[in-house]
């Protein structure tokens, strides 16, 4: 090789190096030190590529459950698949520098890349002081990126058993898999209809833990339930319609942790459907992209119409289309496209499928006090607001196929829970034909006759 071909090139591999370099450290900064929504395109390609995997070990299974088994590899794979793509990363790039500034083979400068990232000693001897210097770099960002790993997999884990807590909780008061109708249902029969606006309250704050970490940590997304039976974002859906029917069915019950659950969760749903359905623009990988971003018009940006919760009261619609207003002005700013048209934005659920889910509460009496024809038609307009993206998500995610949940990817049968108001029609019926039974057993440390 002559002088000419040498130089350019260890040239073009030094550069190489220094780029391969580059978009290594933006990817572990963006994924585990700043605490934004930020992701990378090695992040992206190792997250596709794991899931991909996953997906096509789990087509060869014919039931949900087997399905659900190979998917949950998927999150902890996920994982481990990072931090050896970030280590190999840094051994070539480390090894195209050395390639570039010493005289050794493009073999050799790679090995002694290895051996020095990952403190094993110097695999060769040379006397350029400049791949010296780079050896030294080497031997420092290794443990560095190993030591953020194991800084980071407390975080996601605390995370997981946080968002998993309300979920295994869900599967005792709506069933498993859950179900909004069900878990109105079952409150009514404990006899705890006061306590269900708190009850439904309490997942605002899960919704929006849900948006801030779920799009901070992606991986999460695919970290399942210990039970193919149990959902995250069925769980959510699931208070989301329960929310939904006390609002519509119903006027005296506080309506106000109701609403706020919708608005969380609608916003959390919205959000998360963004950061992993819609298309993103060319320029998203780019860092400091925000520079760009007045130069990249989005033909589809989110409406606040799409985004505010339906409302009875005139005062309680005003509050609801402001916070959507904010909420549409700052998904704006994520440099995201194509969100979702309004002709998607409708709710898909029959007319028979609510009327079954009001028999069920009457059964439970429940208290309606709206005309069904009304009931109806709000809780229509305000499932349209949250319908298609969790419907997306749940779909991508290959979710337990619970009822009100939507169809897969793979047809997949609806699991339904065990109704209260079943078992309570069978234990009458089963008290009915042994008239000896007493209705009424006796305490635990009542006497024996």
């Amino acid at each position: 090789m002559n002088l000419t071909a040498e130089l350019t090139s260890r040239g073009a591999g030094f550069a190489f190096g220094l780029l391969l370099f580059s978009m290594t450290s933006l990817s572990l900064l963006r994924t585990v030190v700043v605490p934004r929504n930020l992701r990378s395109l090695i992040t992206d390609l190792v997250i596709d590529a794991v899931v991909g995997a996953s997906r096509l070990a789990a087509k060869v299974s014919r039931t949900y459950m087997r399905r659900d088994s190979a998917l949950a590899w998927a999150g902890p794979l996920i994982i481990i698949a990072r931090l050896i793509t970030w280590l190999m990363c840094y051994i070539f790039a480390y090894g195209f520098l050395i390639y570039g500034l010493s005289g050794q083979p493009l073999g050799d400068s790679i090995i002694e890349s290895g051996s020095s990232l990952l403190t094993l000693g110097f695999a060769y001897d040379h006397s350029s002081s400049n791949a010296t210097l780079l050896d030294f770099f080497a031997a420092i960002t290794g443990p560095v990126v190993i030591a953020l790993m194991i800084g980071y997999l407390p975080s996601l884990y605390q995370t997981f058993i946080d968002r998993e807590v309300p979920v295994t909780l869900m599967g005792t008061d709506a069933g498993e898999p859950a179900w909004g109708p069900e878990l109105l249902s079952r409150i009514c029969l404990a006899k705890s209809i006061s306590d269900l606006p708190m009850h439904l309250g309490k997942w605002a704050p899960w919704a929006a833990k849900l948006r801030m970490t779920h799009s901070t940590y992606p991986m999460l997304m695919y970290v399942r339930s210990g039970r193919g039976t149990r959902h995250f974002l069925v769980s959510l859906l699931t208070a989301m319609d329960a929310s939904a029917l006390m609002i519509a069915l119903n006027k005296s019950l506080p309506r106000t942790p109701a609403y706020v659950t919708l608005l969380h969760g609608s916003e959390a749903i919205q959000t998360l459907y963004i950061f992993f359905g819609a298309k993103r623009s060319k320029l998203y990988y780019l860092p400091f992209r925000s520079l760009w971003a007045r130069k990249v018009a989005s033909p589809n940006d989110v409406s606040a119409e799409q985004l505010k919760v339906p409302a009875r009261d005139a005062e309680i619609a005003a509050v609801h289309e402001a916070a959507a207003a904010d909420t549409s002005n700052a998904l704006a700013e994520t440099g995201y496209r194509s969100f979702i048209s309004a002709e998607k934005m409708l709710s898909t659920l029959t007319r028979v499928e609510f009327d079954y889910a009001v028999d069920i509460l009457r059964r439970s009496d429940f208290p309606i006090e709206v005309e069904i024809d009304e009931a109806w038609e709000l809780f229509r307009r305000t499932r349209a607001i949250y319908e298609y993206p969790i419907y997306a998500l749940l779909r991508r995610l290959d979710a337990t196929p619970a009822p009100w949940t939507g169809p897969r990817d793979t047809p997949t049968p609806v699991m339904w829970p065990t109704l209260a108001t079943d078992v309570l029609a069978q234990n009458k019926a089963a008290n009915a034909k042994s008239p000896d039974v007493l209705s009424d057993p006796p305490a635990p440390d009542a006497p024996n006759p």
